[in-house]
């Protein structure tokens, strides 16, 4: 990989999910143990019975985003345009600073405007194409988010979608960030986007990757815990505004952290053994390691995606084992927030941020049976003292998609 010689560096932070929308308030609930998962508002009841979802409760977008109508925008663009708009309040970007300078957008998402989609497709089908909303139809494309939101905040630098399934979000960040190292951009807000909704969880629900309910209680959906069969949903909007250090610098903003390395790989083999994804997890790890010119030594903790799959757990711990050993503690945060796919990389950045800045590392509320065949030591509920200038972050999508990105405390 060509390497160029600007820095890139983290200046602002924006959250949305089912624990708050402030970073620092989101971090320290994790670290307390505290669950965004509950019974859903958005799906209706016999859909769901038997299942919890990590929900944006009572979501305002006019809270977040002002008076201006967001008759354009569906929940998505709504959740998207909000996570944006608190990582520019986050970083200093104002709005006139946006409109002077040219802002790019990278938008991770797996499902984007899937609801939006299934409507206009019904209602298209139902009644007549006559009666499909054309307010609808323009977000009834992949990249719907990344363009309404860039509207919405006048952003005029690169515009992408990446759908990389579940490290769509986290690919995003690497994406940006490699787009600024290489001089092809001076400020980028990255991150993802996802919205719990009918169409996402019956997908899930149809293909036996939700945890399975037992005797009308919810199935164990807690990362790494020997009882765990599947994932449970949630919902987030998550970016962080990426600026060249010199750019930041000169007008002394504050870094909160830097992007030190990146890595994405893809492992195409459908066998079951845990090997096969671990593999090409361990060397995305080495890769963004190499990248960041630090020995595995230096990573003092692992912020994991994995989120309660029998296999897909076991995989991405053989993986983060095989890339840097079995020294750091690693965690995971979908038995609080969910699984939220898209989002999930993006969140678990700024949460690994959080955690090295404030030392402690929240651990992985319901995990009261790891499981003795993973080999990495797992942080249970509570939060656990670290010092580390160096956390790891990985991501491990079902289909075989995998990423690792390496923050360096600023």
């Amino acid at each position: 990989m060509i390497r160029a010689d600007r820095s890139v560096v983290v200046t602002g932070a924006g959250l949305i999910c089912a624990l708050g929308d402030r970073p620092g308030a989101v971090h320290e609930a994790l670290c307390g143990g505290a669950s965004g998962l509950g019974p859903s508002a958005l799906i209706a009841e016999d859909v769901t019975v038997g299942h919890q979802l990590a929900e944006i409760r009572d979501f305002s977008p006019r809270a977040y985003l002002g008076t201006r109508s967001v008759g354009s925008l569906d929940r998505t663009g709504r959740l998207a345009a909000t996570g944006v708009e608190l990582a520019f309040a986050d970083s200093g970007w104002s709005a006139d600073d946006r409109k002077a300078r040219v802002v790019g957008l990278v938008l991770g998402t797996m499902f984007c405007s899937v609801k939006t989609i299934g409507e206009f497709d019904r209602r298209a089908q139902g009644a007549g194409p006559e009666y499909a909303s054309p307010m609808d139809f323009s977000n009834t494309v992949l990249n719907a988010a990344s363009g309404q939101v860039a509207i919405w905040h006048h952003l005029r630098g690169v515009n992408a979608t990446v759908a990389a399934g579940s490290v769509s979000g986290l690919h995003a960040i690497g994406y940006a960030a490699d787009l600024i190292r290489r001089g092809r951009a001076d400020v980028i807000v990255a991150g993802g986007v996802e919205e719990v909704c009918f169409e996402s969880f019956h997908g899930f629900r149809q293909a036996g990757l939700l945890a399975a309910p037992a005797d009308g209680h919810p199935g164990c959906a807690v990362p790494f815990d020997r009882r765990r069969s599947g994932a449970a949903l949630g919902e987030a909007s998550a970016f962080v505004v990426l600026e060249a250090e010199e750019v930041a610098a000169a007008r002394g903003a504050r870094v909160a952290a830097r992007i030190e390395g990146f890595a994405a790989g893809y492992d195409p083999r459908r066998d079951a053994e845990q090997t096969a994804g671990a593999n090409a997890l361990a060397d995305v790890i080495r890769r963004a390691l190499h990248e960041a010119r630090i020995p595995s030594s230096d990573i003092g903790a692992v912020m994991s995606s994995a989120s309660g799959s029998p296999v897909g757990d076991a995989r991405e711990a053989a993986g983060i084992q095989c890339g840097i050993g079995a020294g750091a503690p690693v965690t995971a945060l979908a038995s609080m927030l969910g699984d939220t796919l898209g989002a999930s990389g993006a969140l678990q950045t700024i949460m690994a941020i959080e955690s090295m800045r404030a030392g402690r590392w929240p651990g992985i509320a319901g995990l009261d049976d790891p499981d003795p065949a993973i080999e990495v030591p797992v942080a249970a509920a509570g939060a656990h003292a670290i010092q580390t200038s160096h956390a790891l972050v990985t991501g491990m999508a079902r289909e075989g998609n995998c990423c690792a990105l390496v923050l360096g405390l600023a």
